[in-house]
């Protein structure tokens, strides 16, 4: 996975933001931690999973939606699904290889409230 170093992307208060495929990490955050990179491996997954623009056209939706939920974009952010999914396994150094396919929509079910 290549990452590209930037001032501007992603915007400030996250580390990095994976555009199809690609990752583009705030130069204040190098080099990325292991977990990060995890992280945004499992985004790449569910990128070619959702067949590239699904996964945009979805993380936008369910983020305006769980934004009505919580009245909260943070917390929307926090709840997506496939964040769920990436943030729950980013520490796991061998989830890519044992994780099923489309693993995130079981995470469409849990609700994680306000403790994130």
């Amino acid at each position: 996975m290549k990452v590209f170093y930037t001032k501007h992307l992603p915007v400030k208060g996250f580390k990095a933001i994976n555009l199809f495929g690609f990752v583009f990490a705030r130069r204040e955050f190098y080099p990325i931690k292991k977990d990060v990179l995890r992280h945004e491996a499992i985004h790449t997954r569910q990128i070619l999973e959702t067949l590239i623009i699904g996964f945009y056209v979805w993380y936008i939706i369910e983020w305006l939606i769980r934004w009505m939920q919580y009245k909260n974009p943070s917390l929307a952010y926090r709840n997506i699904c496939f964040e769920r999914e990436a943030y729950a396994y980013d520490q796991s150094m061998d989830y890519l290889q044992r994780r099923p396919l489309w693993n995130f929509i079981k995470f469409l079910k849990k609700e994680q409230g306000s403790n994130l």
